[in-house]
């Protein structure tokens, strides 16, 4: 699976501040995958889940298939390999309208400062990809619980729901926390698949939380569905795919008394013109640590040792990956290149 890679657009933090990873879900892992809770409100067999990812290829066939990465979190109401519609549409897919997905405990209790949720969120149309029409906004609103029992349960999210639709009735300004993502930025991460969205969560620093995944897009067909919801995700394609997940805080409390979660190298500067400038993790030391550069192919275009300054400009324009290694740990980097 695609790993996550911290780049230079999610800095709401300085880059005077670390960034410690303080949780992080791939799904590639039965431990990952283990306390995720699904929930079909329709009962009609289609719901949220863990599988493969979920693309259209082409304008013709109609028709969409199941690729890799193996394990992405997903909700879609495509049948996959199934030409054309209505036939490749799950069964009272106009229904789904309380579909959720809650995550296992999060525990940020020694997180402080800014603490963002980064995800990488997967496009579903592969085809003719600068064309606006396609892999349009794509959003899903992301509902934070802080428990007052030990697992809150779906109740407890609608109840949540409820009172942030009747804070939104007072003040439209009011909203919840959201994973965004349009078609320019998938541009501008050279078409990949996934490209990162992220959500401030600041507010719940120092405690345990649970977050939400609602199936709440617009159905076109079936217009009464979200009545007495005034807000709505934007999903082209009735799909939404997460890859993977982290979350990053800039300061750790209590570090002394706790197993301090991991500090991440970070690029200086991204997109990158000509000098690639990395603030190495501190738990590397720069005489032993290696640098190399790989293409969205998988190709290896750049070996070095690390440098406070590593010459670029002989790379192409696009999307590189950055392998950060001191021997024993790797870190993994996206760079783009101007």
């Amino acid at each position: 699976m695609k790993k996550l890679l911290l780049f230079t657009a999610l800095l709401v933090f300085s880059l005077s501040n670390a960034q410690f990873i303080v949780w992080e879900n791939t799904f590639d892992t039965p431990e990952e995958r283990a306390g995720w809770r699904f929930f079909d409100g329709n009962n009609n067999n289609n719901t949220w889940d863990i599988g493969k990812q979920v693309v259209r290829k082409a304008a013709t066939p109609n028709m969409y298939e199941e690729v890799s990465p193996d394990n992405v979190l997903r909700y879609s109401r495509f049948i996959p390999n199934v030409v054309g519609g209505p036939a490749n549409f799950k069964a009272d897919y106009n229904n789904d309208i309380e579909d959720w997905v809650i995550s296992p405990e999060i525990d940020l209790t020694t997180a402080s400062g800014e603490i963002v949720l980064a995800a990488m969120i997967g496009r579903v149309i592969t085809y003719n990809t600068t064309s606006t029409a396609n892999n349009t906004d794509r959003s899903i609103f992301v509902y934070v619980s802080t428990p007052t029992k030990p697992i809150p349960d779906l109740a407890d999210f609608k109840a949540l729901r409820a009172d942030i639709i009747a804070a939104y009735n007072s003040n439209p300004a009011v909203l919840p926390k959201m994973l965004k993502i349009t078609n320019a930025d998938y541009i501008a991460a050279s078409n990949a698949l996934f490209a990162q969205a992220t959500a401030d969560l600041s507010q719940y620093a120092g405690k345990k939380i649970y977050i939400g995944f609602w199936q709440n897009n617009t159905v076109a067909n079936n217009p009464a569905a979200n009545i007495g919801v005034p807000f709505n995700d934007t999903n082209s394609s009735g799909t939404f795919q997460i890859d993977e997940m982290q979350i990053f805080a800039s300061a750790v409390l209590g570090i002394d008394d706790v197993t301090a979660p991991k500090i991440v190298t970070i690029l200086v500067q991204n997109p990158v013109i000509s000098t690639l400038q990395l603030q190495l993790n501190p738990a590397f030391d720069p005489n032993t640590t290696f640098v190399k550069a790989y293409n969205m192919a998988g190709q290896e275009v750049l070996a070095t040792a690390y440098k406070d300054q590593i010459e670029v400009s002989d790379l192409a324009s696009g999307t590189y990956i950055i392998h950060i290694s001191d021997g024993t740990a790797v870190e993994k980097l996206k760079m783009i290149k101007k």
